[in-house]
């Protein structure tokens, strides 16, 4: 029992205000830990779950058996009485449209004298009828109103609650409660630590849960089902068997020269110890059930294993590496595996023998071909399960069902720099680069957020992820039913998983999904960037894959554009493969080149290679009477591709006439294009959608398509 009490006193988020409290108090707070027995003859602990709309149940077909101070009592049992005293509307702003301290609820929340009392107030002080005028207020009536519940029970225990979400698509999300709302959400902590409650999140199980919210407010029944077991988790501590987060695992490979963090799940209050480098690491578990140890700073190197113990529990992780960790992800044509990619055979045999590279494949619980989903895969995508994997050793089968480019891009580092190398294939084919990004991001640009709730009929989406969402959702009769190409779910689903681990750097294959909408792309692509450097916490360089040829009329301008968002975000870096093409098929097989062009920028950024692995980029124009020369950096000397003649520039004269241009290579990093008598005002290089451009440097890395103002 000592030993019980020790751990309490310990746990802030827990105990609240019962520290040097009443004896009677502290029993209270044990019986929290350890469950009451009704053969103690005990009177029921009473919880009063004070709140709005959310608390009541508005919204759902039966509050009195759904809402969910109502699950709240199922899981806790005869040993609590819980009450609803939610009432809809209520502001916490005592001078707000509704305040919840003139209505009959809190009346009888009083009365009932509870032991415990959850309070969720909040959301309908976003209205313009509240915030901007009494926002100075919040604080001191959030503790008037603690206060006034307080009294009626000295020793009772109060927790607030962060509040539940309000998603784009809400009526008023745009036109301030939006940022009321998060204005909000960043008192919360301040006004718990300040009245010495308790403070339980509400906000994170449910913000990747917008298919539970019909009409981005109010959650159904199993939204509520959430609250209830967020909420019951803190009265009576999660039981739960010892284990280590999916993205962690036996043969697998940690980022040197970072404080990796060892994560996972166990029973609240339970300590975790990790024996480790003949060192020892403890903590607690948080009463979400969720612990995590940080592990000292390694050189590369192992192997290593690692020990997790609880109670009698044990986790061994073996086999483990140090070194460098890449994600690779995007669409198909990352997906693209190495089984079907040209020369693919040779990497696939020779597998086996690579002992500093390590895989762990993102697998995909159901393809977005054209096909309708069932029911059970319906609701697993809702839930958020679209992704499972685990770290392994190469082997022939793994290597050939693995990113044909991100493998090879891992193959040529491994063997290049003789230290570990993790690789993480993270794709979805045929997915746009809105599903990549955090909800958070999204909602906060006011053109994004004014259409991702409704994706399924915006034309901001490409008409193709429309159409094949809807061929895979037929079954779906939810309003707002989750899919791969809906914005925000491919980072909820899966990179959420891994924004705790260390990385070396992202490579990214992406963008055929959005190449109807450029300018949006652009808006996208450097929100997706920002993004994943918030998130991860780490300024993670981007490499990245222009576009190839292909025969569809945007692609020259959409792969200018990509190279043009190189030189607008900071450490990205971009490898061209338009040369790589095909004219009918979106998934050409020449990956492992593009992989090699990825490792070549990779080796020359990360680990100081010297050599040209940037494409050719034009610096200088210099006009004459008869010819233009047109100067190029990044190579030491320019060469036609099958030595043959120079094709692929042309000449935009001042009436928008295109002319086939004659240029050859004049010196080492310089070309000559004749000049026609006409007005010119651009010079294009491999603008035509599926082009035969073959302009490229020394080592055969191909100048980009590019638009040039000649003046």
């Amino acid at each position: 029992m000592i030993s019980l009490i020790y751990q309490a006193m310990k746990m802030k988020s827990i105990i609240g205000s019962i520290a040097n409290r009443m004896l009677k108090k502290l029993m209270f707070f044990i019986s929290l830990i350890v469950p009451f027995s009704t053969s103690l003859g005990q009177a029921p602990i009473k919880v009063a779950c004070i709140g709005n709309s959310v608390t009541f149940g508005y919204g759902l077909a039966h509050p009195a058996q759904d809402s969910y101070p109502v699950q709240l009592q199922a899981l806790l049992g005869q040993e609590f009485e819980v009450r609803n005293f939610g009432h809809s509307g209520a502001t916490l702003l005592r001078k707000g449209h509704r305040p919840y301290d003139k209505t009959p609820e809190y009346r009888k929340a009083l009365a009932f004298k509870p032991d415990v009392t959850i309070i969720h107030l909040g959301l309908n002080d976003t209205d313009p009828r509240n915030w901007p005028n009494y926002r100075n207020s919040f604080s001191s009536d959030y503790a008037a109103l603690i206060d006034s519940i307080r009294a009626v029970n000295r020793d009772m225990q109060i927790y607030i609650c962060r509040l539940t979400p309000i998603f784009s698509g809400h009526p008023r999300f745009l036109s301030g409660t939006r940022a009321w709302y998060d204005q909000i959400q960043a008192l919360l902590p301040q006004i718990a630590a300040s009245n010495q409650v308790g403070l339980i999140d509400l906000h994170t199980p449910l913000h990747t849960r917008i298919d539970l919210f019909d009409d981005y407010l109010h959650p159904n029944r199993q939204g509520a089902a959430i609250i209830a077991r967020q909420v019951a988790n803190i009265l009576r501590p999660l039981k739960q068997d010892l284990q280590v987060a999916e993205t962690l695992g036996s043969d697998m490979v940690l980022q040197r020269d970072w404080e990796n963090s060892i994560h996972g799940k166990g029973t609240a209050a339970a300590e975790v110890k990790i024996v480790f480098n003949k060192k020892t690491f403890k903590t607690i578990v948080h009463p979400d059930g969720f612990w995590v140890i940080k592990l000292p700073k390694m050189r590369a190197g192992g192997p290593y294993n690692i020990l997790i113990y609880s109670g009698n529990k044990k986790i061994e992780l073996k086999n483990i590496l140090f070194g460098d960790v890449y994600l690779a992800s995007g669409q198909s044509n990352m997906a693209f595996e190495l089984r079907r990619a040209t020369k693919g055979e040779q990497l696939i045999k020779d597998a086996a023998g690579l002992k500093n590279l390590r895989l762990f494949k993102c697998r995909n619980l159901a393809e977005t071909n054209a096909v309708a989903w069932d029911t059970a895969t319906l609701k697993k995508v809702n839930d958020l399960l679209y992704f499972d994997g685990a770290w392994a050793v190469p082997t022939s089968d793994e290597a050939a069902g693995f990113s044909a480019v991100a493998y090879s891009f891992a193959e040529q580092i491994a063997r290049e720099q003789h230290i570990p190398i993790g690789i993480i294939d993270l794709s979805v084919g045929g997915s746009n680069t809105e599903s990549w990004i955090d909800r958070k991001s999204l909602e906060n640009d006011d053109l994004l957020a004014s259409y991702i709730h409704n994706w399924r009929k915006s034309d901001f989406l490409q008409d193709f992820c429309r159409e094949r969402a809807s061929q895979n959702l037929f079954h779906s009769t939810i309003r707002n039913q989750r899919h791969p190409y809906q914005p925000a779910y491919n980072f909820e689903a899966g990179v959420n998983k891994w924004l705790d681990t260390g990385l070396k750097a992202i490579l990214w294959y992406q963008g055929e999904s959005n190449t109807h909408n450029m300018e949006l792309h652009e808006r996208l692509f450097k929100t997706l960037v920002s993004s994943w450097r918030k998130n991860f916490n780490q300024h993670l360089p981007f490499y990245f894959v222009q576009l190839t040829s292909l025969d569809r009329p945007s692609w020259g301008d959409f792969r200018n554009s990509q190279r043009l968002l190189e030189k607008q975000i900071e450490d990205t870096h971009m490898a061209v493969t338009f040369d790589l093409g095909d004219s009918l098929d979106v998934h050409p097989h020449e990956k492992l080149l593009v992989g090699q062009r990825l490792a070549n920028l990779v080796s020359k950024y990360v680990y100081g290679a010297s050599l040209n692995a940037n494409h050719p980029e034009p610096v200088r124009c210099k006009v004459q009477a008869d010819k233009l020369l047109l100067t190029f950096d990044h190579c030491a000397r320019l060469k036609v591709k099958g030595n043959g003649p120079l094709k692929g520039f042309q000449l935009v004269d001042n009436r928008g006439r295109i002319f086939e241009a004659n240029a050859s290579i004049v010196s080492e990093n310089v070309v000559e294009i004749r000049k026609p008598t006409v007005d010119l005002i651009r010079l294009l290089y491999g603008y035509e959608p599926f082009s035969r451009a073959n302009l490229q440097n020394e080592i055969g890395i191909p100048v980009s398509t590019f638009d040039l103002r000649i003046k």
